[in-house]
C-alpha cells in the first residue's frame, strides 16, 4: 500500500529538517571552534558585565576557568583605583549609550592570583541593549615597559637635579644686586645662539653660569659638553676638539669623535679658554666661523651645529695685546660677556650661601640636626673669601667633618687685608706688626673716622667706601660686624 500524499510531505519535511539541524549542528560547532580557538580574546556579557561566554584566550588572560563563567561580572576584575574606576565609568557609560566602543584601556586584576593585566577593549552592544560582544588584547607588558620607561625617566631626572645641586655651587643662591644682574644676563641670553664668554676668579661659577644659559635655551633637549682646556696636553687639542679616526696617529685604535661632534644640536662649554694654544685658536676660530670640521686623519667634512660658551679667569683683552690671545677669536667668542662677581663684593649672599651648603653637605654626610649660628654668620660674612665660593663651600664641609655635635666652627685665616687698601695704609703707618685687637681696633677707627666725614654716608660719590677704597657691600658688612652706627660712628 503507497503511502498518502500527505505521509510523504511528512517524511519529506522531517528529512528536511533533519538536515537543517545537522547542518546547523555543523555550523555551531565550526563557530564554537572559531570561537574557542580565535588567537583574540572574546567575551559575550550583559550590559552589567555579567559573563555569558568566553573564549580559551579571554579565559588565560583572566587567569579563568570555564567553571568561574558563571556568576562573575566583569567590573569586579576592575582595582579599586580612582583611574582604574574612571575607565570602568567610561567604557560602561558608552555600552548604556548602545554605543561602540573602541580602544579603551582597561587595568583589571587576574582572578586566580589578583596580578595586574592591562586589556585594550573593543565592545559591540547588541540590539535591543541587553547584551555587548567585547574583544580585548593584552597589552600588560607595553604598559608595564611604558611605566618602567617612566619610572627611569623620573629617576633620572631626579639624578640630574640631584647632580646639578651638587655640582660646582648647587644652585645660583643669593638676591644681592651684582648676582641679581648676572641672572638678568642669562635671561636675555640664553633664548639666543649667541656665543658667551664668562668671565670671572676661580670658585666663583662660570660653569653653574654656562649651564643656567643651556638649561633656559632652546637646546635643552640636547648635551652640554665640557671641556677644561687647562686640562688638556698641548698635543692632544685638536683630537679633543674635533676627534680622530683610527690609525690617524699611535694610539688611536678607534675612530672617536671630538667634543664639536658630541655637542651637535646642544651647546659647548669651553672652560679656561685662555689656555688654548696661539696655534690651535686659528683652527678653533675656522670651526667657529665655517660650522664644519674634520677629524684627524680623515678627509670627511662634517658640518655642526654647536653653541658656544667660553669662560675664563683671566683678562683676554691684556693677553690680545700681549699677542698670547687671538683678537678675531675673542671677539667671536665675547659677544655677550658676562662677569660672575667675586664672593667678596657680594657679601649679603654669605649667609644664603651658608646656610645652604651647610643643609647640603649634612644630607650627603648624613649628619642631622647641623645648625649653623648667627655668631657664625657674621663670622663668615666679614672674611674676604679669596677662593671664592668654592672656598666657602669647602670651609663648611671641613667643618661639619671636625663637628662633635655643637655649633660649627670655622678656622679661617687671619684678617682680610685684601679689601680695603686705603684701611691698610692706615693700619700700617703706626707699625709694620700688629695683634689682631690693634688690628680690629686701627680699622674701627678708620671706618668711623670716614663715617664722620661722610655724614654718615656709604654707598655712592664721596661716601666712607669711596673715600676707604672699599666695596661698599663690604664696608656695610664691616660697619655691621664692629657695632658702628653711620649717624654716630664714634658710639
Amino acid at each position: 500500500m503507497k503511502p498518502s500524499a500527505s505521509e510523504g510531505d511528512l517524511e519529506r519535511l522531517t528529512e528536511q529538517l533533519r538536515q537543517a539541524n545537522e547542518a546547523l549542528t555543523e555550523s555551531e560547532e565550526r563557530f564554537r571552534d572559531l570561537f574557542e580557538e580565535a588567537p583574540i580574546a572574546y567575551v559575550h556579557e550583559g550590559v552589567d558585565t555579567r559573563l555569558i561566554r568566553a573564549n580559551r584566550a579571554a579565559l588565560k588572560i583572566l587567569g579563568m576557568n570555564s567553571e568561574d563563567i558563571v556568576g562573575t561580572f566583569g567590573k569586579s576584575l576592575v582595582p579599586n583605583t580612582p583611574e582604574a574606576q574612571r575607565r570602568l565609568h567610561e567604557a560602561l557609560h558608552s555600552i548604556g549609550r548602545g554605543t561602540e566602543t573602541s580602544g579603551i584601556v582597561l587595568e583589571l586584576r587576574r582572578k586566580d592570583n589578583g596580578k595586574p593585566v592591562w586589556l585594550q577593549w573593543w565592545s559591540k552592544p547588541a540590539e535591543g541593549g541587553k547584551y555587548t560582544r567585547t574583544m580585548f588584547l593584552d597589552i600588560t607588558d607595553r604598559v608595564l615597559m611604558e611605566q618602567e620607561k617612566a619610572r627611569l625617566e623620573d629617576q633620572n631626572a631626579y639624578l640630574l637635579d640631584e647632580l646639578r645641586g651638587e655640582h660646582n655651587f648647587g644652585e645660583m643662591i643669593g638676591e644681592s644686586e651684582r648676582l641679581r644682574k648676572v641672572k638678568q644676563q642669562i635671561r636675555l641670553v640664553a633664548p639666543v645662539d649667541t656665543s658667551v664668554l664668562i668671565t670671572g676668579e676661580s670658585g666663583t661659577g662660570k660653569e653653574l653660569v654656562a649651564r643656567a644659559i643651556h638649561e633656559q635655551s632652546s637646546r635643552i633637549g640636547r648635551a652640554l659638553i665640557k671641556l677644561n682646556c687647562s686640562a688638556v696636553p698641548e698635543g692632544l687639542f685638536e683630537s679633543e676638539f674635533f676627534g680622530h679616526v683610527k690609525g690617524a696617529f699611535t694610539g688611536a685604535l678607534k675612530d672617536k669623535p671630538g667634543r664639536f661632534e658630541l655637542a651637535d644640536g646642544g651647546t659647548l662649554f669651553l672652560d679656561e679658554i685662555g689656555d688654548v694654544p696661539l696655534a690651535m685658536q686659528v683652527k678653533l676660530l675656522r670651526v667657529l666661523q665655517e660650522q664644519e670640521l674634520e677629524r684627524i686623519g680623515d678627509t670627511r667634512t662634517r658640518r655642526v651645529n654647536v653653541r658656544i660658551i667660553a669662560a675664563t679667569n683671566r683678562d683676554l683683552r691684556k693677553e690680545v695685546d700681549a699677542g698670547h690671545f687671538r683678537q678675531d677669536l675673542f671677539y667671536r667668542l665675547s659677544v655677550f660677556p658676562i662677569e660672575v662677581p667675586p664672593l667678596r663684593d657680594r657679601k649679603e649672599d654669605i649667609p644664603l650661601l651658608a646656610t645652604h651648603f651647610v643643609r647640603q653637605s649634612a644630607q650627603r654626610m648624613n649628619r642631622a640636626n647641623l645648625k649653623i649660628s648667627q655668631v657664625a654668620l657674621t663670622e663668615l660674612s666679614n672674611y674676604d673669601w679669596p677662593g671664592n665660593v668654592r672656598e666657602l663651600q669647602n670651609a663648611i664641609e671641613r667643618a661639619i667633618i671636625l663637628s662633635q655635635g655643637g655649633p660649627l666652627r670655622f678656622e679661617l685665616p687671619g684678617p682680610n687685608t685684601t679689601s680695603a687698601p686705603r684701611v691698610r695704609a692706615q693700619l700700617s703707618s703706626k707699625t709694620d706688626m700688629l695683634t689682631r685687637d690693634e688690628w680690629k681696633r686701627q680699622e674701627r677707627n678708620a671706618i668711623a673716622a670716614a663715617l664722620k666725614r661722610t655724614g654718615g654716608k656709604v654707598f655712592g660719590p664721596g661716601g666712607a667706601a669711596e673715600l676707604l677704597g672699599m666695596n661698599p657691600s663690604t664696608l656695610s658688612s664691616r660697619i655691621r660686624a664692629l657695632g658702628l652706627n653711620r649717624k654716630t660712628p664714634a658710639g
